[in-house]
């Protein structure tokens, strides 16, 4: 796993929740949900890229899995949309952590919590997806 400046977003519309990939500088006809990228990793697999809506009220990160090609391979999301309940604090991605070029552990804040998400080479949808997610 390594960190990469390769991808960027061009936000859709303000209420779509999606953006446009953009790729080396280029952009492309790829949509991913979210409208901030947080971070980006090259794996053995592919890219995951990490979004989230850029919005207190909309507090939901997403991690998508991208081949070599820049084409979605998988998907998974943490949180809700509008999930912010006032005097509560608000969620937050708090870090990132590699286990090793498969496995990366979310660490999200208010309330805690720990998510361990598992990058497959290959799957299968619904059966054996290339990107899972499991609370930890």
């Amino acid at each position: 796993m390594r960190r990469v400046q390769r991808f960027a977003l061009l936000p859709h519309g303000s209420t779509s929740g999606t953006s446009r990939l953009v790729a080396d500088g280029q952009v492309t006809s790829v949509h991913v949900p979210g409208i901030s990228l947080r971070d980006q990793f090259e794996t053995p697999a592919g890219y995951l890229l990490v979004t989230d809506q850029d919005c207190p009220f909309e507090e939901t990160f997403h991690f998508i899995l991208l081949d070599r090609d820049a084409r979605v391979r998988a998907h998974r999301s943490l949180g809700a949309r509008f999930s912010f309940v006032p005097g509560n604090q608000a969620r937050t991605l708090e870090r990132l952590v590699w286990e090793d070029d498969r496995h990366l552990v979310a660490v999200l804040t208010g309330p805690a919590e720990r998510w361990r998400f598992t990058i497959r080479p290959s799957g299968l949808p619904f059966l054996a997806p290339r990107l899972t997610a499991t609370r930890i």
